[in-house]
This record gives structure tokens, C-alpha cells and sequence, in this order.
């Protein structure tokens, strides 16, 4: 054990007994040090690992509301890709969509759904290749929806994108 001779140092002694030099005291400091720097280290390792897990366990009871936005995400997809609309069935999704949205925030999540956005691929997975060009690439179509919980991507938004087309005056 590297304290034997520190606390030697410290503990009354008779005068018949040495003392240990300052050399062994500041080797057995040093020593000390190591050892903390170390259990500083893996505090700060386990302090990390805890914390993930809590985010882990933390996002899987987020799953219901993420589950429950994307059936409305599919669900108001479909109703606009089978049939025509009304204005007023359309302000009706999207007052759905604007309590989904409500709800979501007040769990921590964000839903990635917007189009004409610049693409992100933090943010974003898009599902086919770009053709070479000069343009940014911006979303067109969300294919599924995206989720964020504070800085922490869920799950990417999967996208098509294309070019932004650029005009020159």
C-alpha cells in the first residue's frame, strides 16, 4: 500500500525511529495523485456511461408518442395521395398536426417534416443519390419523418432531395 510511509510521516514517532525522507513523502504524493487522476478519470467515465443509459431508457418511453406521430404522418400521407381534398379537410390535418407537434414538445421531441428545407444530414437520410450540380441540395418529399430529442437525433427524417436551382442575374 503506497500510504505506510505518509502516515509515518504524520503520526507521532518516537526519536528512536526515522522519519522517512522528503524524497519518499513526495514519491508516495505522487503516487497519490496517480491514483486519484485515475479515479477521476473513470468517475467521469462512469458519470458519462450512467447517463447515456438514463437518455436510453429516457427514449424508449418516448416510443409510444413517436409511434403515434408517425401512424398520423402515414395516415395524413395516404389521405392526400388517394383522394382530393377539401380546404377544409385540409386545415383539419393540419390543426392535427399542429396539437401532434404541441404534445411532442412537451415530451422534449421534435418532428423532422418539413419540406424545402435545406438538407441536413444530421437531420436527414436521403434515399437516392444526387446528380452532380452546383445547386445546395434541398428536401422535396419526406418518405418518413424524423425525430429529435433535445440535441440527440432519434431517428432521421429519410428524404428525397434534389439541387436548389440557382438563377443568375
Amino acid at each position: 500500500m503506497m500510504w505506510p510511509k505518509f502516515v509515518r510521516f504524520l503520526r507521532k514517532t518516537s526519536t528512536e525511529e526515522r522519519l522517512p525522507s522528503h524524497k519518499d513523502i513526495l514519491e508516495e504524493i505522487n503516487l497519490v495523485r496517480k491514483s486519484l487522476r485515475k479515479q477521476a478519470a473513470f468517475l467521469d467515465l462512469f458519470r458519462k456511461e450512467v447517463i447515456e443509459r438514463l437518455e436510453d431508457e429516457r427514449i424508449e418511453d418516448l416510443n409510444p408518442f413517436i409511434e403515434t406521430a408517425e401512424a398520423f404522418f402515414f395516415y395524413d400521407r395516404s389521405l392526400k395521395e388517394i383522394s382530393d381534398l377539401s380546404s377544409n379537410q385540409h386545415q383539419g390535418l393540419e390543426i392535427v398536426w399542429q396539437k401532434m407537434e404541441a404534445l411532442l414538445s412537451c415530451v422534449g421531441i421534435e418532428i423532422v417534416r418539413q419540406r424545402g428545407v435545406p438538407f441536413d444530414p444530421r437531420l436527414h437520410e436521403a434515399m437516392e443519390r444526387l446528380p452532380e450540380g452546383d445547386g445546395n441540395p434541398v428536401v422535396t418529399k419526406i418518405l418518413q419523418p424524423g425525430f429529435v430529442h433535445g440535441e440527440r437525433v432519434i431517428k432521421p427524417a429519410r428524404v428525397m432531395i434534389e439541387r436548389e436551382s440557382e438563377t443568375k442575374g
